[in-house]
C-alpha cells in the first residue's frame, strides 16, 4: 500500500513538473527567442518524463527485493540517465545539427530541474522509509521486552514454586 501511494504521488508530481516546465520553456521560446525554437523540442520533456517513469518502476521493483538495494538503484539510475543524456546530446549535435546550442541549453535546464525534483523526492522517500523502519523496530523492541520480561517472570514463579 505504501509503495502504491508513493508511485502515484511521484507520477502525479512528475507530470505536474513536466507540464509546468515545458509550458514555461515554450513561452520563453515563443515570446522572447522564436528564431531559436527547434523542432526536436518535444523530445526533451518526453525523454525526462519517460525516464522518470523508469525511475519509479525501478525503485518499486527493488523495494520488493529489499530495502538495502534502494541507494544502489538510485546511483545506477543517475549514472544511466547521465550516459543516455550524453548519447542523446551527441546524437543531436552530430546527426541533426539544427540549433545545437539552444537544444543543449534547453536540455541542460530540463536535466537539472528533473535532477532536483527526483533527488528531493527520493530523499524524502528514504526519510519516510527510515521512519517506518524505526517505528517497526520500536514495536518489535517493545513487544520483545514485554515478552522477555513475562518469560523471566514465569521462570521466577516456577523457581519459587508458586
Amino acid at each position: 500500500m505504501f509503495l502504491l501511494t508513493v508511485k502515484k504521488k511521484f507520477i502525479r508530481e512528475l507530470t505536474v513538473i513536466g507540464i509546468i516546465l515545458t509550458g514555461a520553456v515554450v513561452l520563453v521560446y515563443h515570446m522572447f527567442i522564436p528564431e531559436k525554437y527547434f523542432l526536436w523540442f518535444p523530445a526533451i520533456p518526453i525523454f525526462f518524463y519517460l525516464f522518470g517513469l523508469f525511475y519509479i518502476y525501478m525503485f518499486a521493483f527493488n523495494y520488493r527485493l529489499g530495502l538495502d538495494k534502494i541507494a544502489m538503484t538510485y546511483l545506477v539510475c543517475k549514472a544511466l540517465k547521465f550516459i543516455l543524456s550524453a548519447l542523446l546530446l551527441m546524437f543531436y549535435g552530430f546527426v541533426v545539427g539544427h540549433e545545437v546550442i539552444a537544444f543543449f541549453a534547453t536540455f541542460i535546464c530540463f536535466y537539472f530541474a528533473f535532477l532536483i525534483f527526483e533527488t528531493r523526492f527520493f530523499l524524502r522517500f528514504e526519510a519516510k522509509l527510515k521512519l517506518r523502519k524505526q517505528a517497526n523496530n520500536e514495536k518489535n523492541t517493545v513487544h520483545s521486552d514485554i515478552s522477555s520480561s513475562a518469560v523471566e517472570h514465569s521462570d521466577d514463579i516456577e523457581r519459587s514454586g508458586k
